[in-house]
């Protein structure tokens, strides 16, 4: 397992000590949460029993969750947890009228629903910032866990997660749903079957439009919304509605922008096309928030380079008005020196090659095609049952490694610079200003640890 070098984090003895405190009450670091002197069970129902889960963070992505979780046979969602009552309420609802007779609670302190010791699994689909404490949290109580994408606020935070599934043996799945989709994976496979010659480049395009958002003054929280537990891990600041529900992915303290929104999943295919498995050797970001002045911090527009030995990854976001290539706005290019391959939604592929055809030869004709879905969450529910990550479509190394990737390119973006980055440290070299990005200080109790 790689370790980073410990002089390049900002965390000590105490902040982990902290960590392990705030951990809710009656387990520390894989304790049972009734027992702290036991290790968490591992065991989970076999395939007649029901998977008992809890959704947490259900005002967005995690209704999803809901919805796909309620639909598996023997799966039930038996607890709802999110800051706003309000939110919970609605999910409690929506459970009722998919499952007749199901009745989750509601927990609105996370800590609390982890002392559960009823609930075999947690799907995350918090705010960026909280996605690794979360995760942490889950798996040190015997959960398995399925995580929203990006799976960390940072690059350290990936990498703990990683550490602390394969710690606790726990199956935890990243929720980039397009590895799981039959089209996908059959583009995956052409690709592999080297019909497009060497693949010199993959380019991840996020056209997604993205208009002002305004600017709105500091204000009381809403009436029931647990504020502090919503800040958790970020700097204490006051309310701000432009911070909080969605429009919080424009804010560095909570969201790593589009790169780290909607471009995660183009990024996590891009990666998965050219076979990598590690970071890239160097990264340059250039970009701005542009045509719009408002409250958002991120980039609307924004391009990043990746570097390896023998080819190169590419990455748009523009979030203002523009063309698509090869009829792909959010999707991805691979670019092979016999032919071209698009991935052009979530689940369809397409493929070009140049015309046969005298005096057509520099114009792409249609090759292969093909298309098909697939369920994210029963593959997750399939390895739980298991008791095998090896069945996960998108265990946490992918995850990890895919959210690296977004998290380089905003660091290459921030500091206005190309990096140089040490695939096996996970660092870069020689560059104390760019490590000081790989993680942050962090709020107590809300600590990630440094070390799981």
């Amino acid at each position: 397992m790689r370790e980073p070098n410990r002089r390049h984090f900002l965390h000590d003895t105490a902040k982990l000590a902290a960590a392990i405190a705030a951990l809710p009450a009656g387990y520390a670091r894989g304790a049972s949460p009734d027992d702290s002197t036991e290790p968490a069970d591992s065991s989970k129902p076999s395939a007649n029993e029901t998977l008992r889960v809890a959704v947490i963070g259900v005002n967005g992505r995690g209704m999803d969750h809901v919805d796909g979780f309620c639909k598996l046979k023997n799966v039930t969602v038996a607890a709802i947890c999110d800051v706003d009552p309000k939110a919970g309420a609605r999910a409690q609802h929506t459970v009722e009228k998919l499952a007749p007779g199901s009745a989750p609670k509601y927990v609105q302190d996370l800590r609390r629903l982890l002392d559960d010791k009823s609930i075999d699994a947690v799907s995350i689909a918090t705010p960026n910032h909280w996605h690794a404490l979360a995760a942490i949290w889950a798996i040190q109580a015997g959960k398995d866990v399925y995580v929203e994408k990006p799976v960390s606020h940072n690059v350290s935070e990936g990498r703990r997660i990683v550490e602390a599934a394969r710690k606790y043996d726990k199956i935890v799945q990243t929720g980039t749903q397009c590895r799981t989709q039959k089209g996908i994976q059959d583009a995956i496979a052409f690709l592999r079957s080297g019909k497009l010659g060497q693949v010199y480049m993959a380019k991840g395009l996020c056209y997604k439009p993205r208009g002002s958002i305004g600017h709105q003054a500091d204000c009381p929280a809403p009436e029931g919304v647990d504020y502090n537990i919503w800040l958790g891990p970020a700097p204490e600041r006051p309310f701000n509605p432009n911070r909080f529900h969605y429009n919080w992915h424009w804010n560095w303290d909570y969201g790593n922008g589009d790169l780290g929104n909607q471009g995660i999943h183009q990024m996590d295919l891009a990666r998965w096309g050219i076979d990598k498995h590690e970071l890239p050797k160097s990264v340059q970001s250039a970009g701005g928030r542009f045509g719009y002045k408002d409250d958002g911090e991120t980039p609307n527009t924004l391009t990043t380079t990746f570097e390896f030995d023998d080819c190169e990854l590419q990455f748009e976001v523009r979030g203002l008005v523009t063309n698509d290539e090869l009829k792909v706005k959010i999707g991805d290019v691979f670019y092979g020196t016999e032919g071209i391959l698009a991935i052009t939604s979530y689940q369809n592929w397409q493929t070009y090659f140049p015309s046969k055809v005298k005096g057509k030869v520099n114009e792409l004709e249609p090759g292969p095609s093909g298309g098909g879905g697939g369920d994210h969450y029963a593959n997750f529910v399939q390895a739980v049952r298991a008791r095998d990550r090896k069945i996960l479509n998108a265990d946490i190394e992918e995850g990890h490694l895919s959210s690296a990737y977004c998290h380089l390119g905003n660091i290459a973006y921030r500091l206005g610079r190309k990096l140089h980055v040490n695939p096996t440290t996970e660092t870069f070299v020689n560059d104390s200003e760019a490590d000081a990005y790989l993680t942050r200080p962090y709020r107590k109790p809300f600590v990630v640890p440094e070390k799981v």
